[in-house]
């Protein structure tokens, strides 16, 4: 094993060998001397899409405070150059991307480059959508190979032993239907608007719980879509901050991973008051009517049971 000195020296060292993609849960993750990187999603809340295959290049962070475009203080940490079904990875599930060995430090910034000529969404009745489909994906600006940074809450802590950087890839927000911004418009197609985060699984925690109808022990509630917020109870719902989406699976369980520790956001005087808050809504034509959880506290690599959440 190296030591520090070596580690600070050899700075970064690629794995080929290593698997490209493992899918995972959160709990299966075991500390080394490498920083590993993956890629988990905020599951996509549209019932009409099968699968979302993202071509994933390759992944870089900065270690340094300049974390300009122009800085060359990003290093590669991994390059999968892989197509990755994002919708598999729900509750928890993560694709392993790559590991390198990093000098200790801190990761300021994390960027991703996507292929987007080799990336497609799947409808449910098997069509493909492209960027040369109709209908199909609007890439606008970022056709090509375009380079997404993500949002970081706080620096990712690289000890000497290695760390877990997490990237959450929220595809219910990066495909919009053009509806959200024409209501008058029939295309059926997805507008691309990449919304990705990148975080310290150490530092972060997870919500998860149970959909039911009516009470606790009532029927399980599959594809219901959830939304994760940091609000004031009291204030309206449109005050409230969209920190990501999640979907409930067929035994109607539901997770969101690499949540933000709440502490952090206390640090803050504008977050004052601020809490999560988790809304659920049923299926369309359900008959069910939505839920809302309020005053929800997250801790590090620990995860908060809101138990069964019930649809009236």
């Amino acid at each position: 094993m190296a030591t520090m000195r070596q580690l600070r020296l050899v700075c970064l060292i690629p794995l080929a060998t290593l698997p490209l993609v493992t899918c995972e849960t959160y709990t299966t993750i075991r500390a080394s001397n490498l920083t590993r990187t993956f890629l988990t999603d905020s599951p996509f809340p549209y019932y009409r899409v099968a699968r979302v295959d993202l071509y994933v290049v390759s992944v870089s962070g900065s270690l340094s405070p300049d974390t300009s475009a122009t800085s060359t203080s990003f290093v590669t940490l991994a390059t999968p150059n892989k197509r990755i079904n994002v919708l598999e990875l729900q509750n928890g599930l993560h694709a392993e991307l790559g590991a390198v060995v990093l000098p200790p430090g801190a990761l300021t910034a994390v960027r991703m480059v996507i292929d987007t000529d080799s990336s497609s969404l799947t409808l449910k009745d098997g069509r493909v959508l492209t960027g040369s489909t109709t209908p199909g994906i609007q890439w606008q600006s970022s056709a090509g190979r375009p380079v997404l940074n993500a949002l970081i809450d706080e620096q990712i802590d690289v000890p000497q032993e290695g760390a877990t950087v997490v990237i959450d890839y929220d595809v219910g927000e990066a495909f919009i239907p053009p509806q959200e911004l024409d209501p008058a418009s029939t295309d059926s197609g997805f507008i691309f608007s990449p919304v990705l985060r990148a975080a310290d699984n150490a530092r972060t925690g997870w919500i998860f719980g149970t959909v039911h109808a009516q009470s606790a022990t009532g029927t399980v509630i599959s594809n219901g879509s959830l939304q994760l917020y940091l609000g004031k109870p009291g204030d309206p719902e449109n005050t409230w901050i969209r920190l990501g989406t999640a979907m409930t699976a067929g035994d109607g369980r539901f997770r969101f991973a690499t949540v933000t520790r709440s502490s952090y956001w206390a640090q803050f005087p504008a977050q004052n008051g601020k809490t999560y808050i988790v809304t659920a809504d049923p299926p369309p034509n359900s008959g069910r009517s939505r839920a809302v959880v309020t005053n929800i506290s997250v801790s590090p690599a620990s995860g908060t049971d809101l138990g069964a959440v019930i649809l009236p």
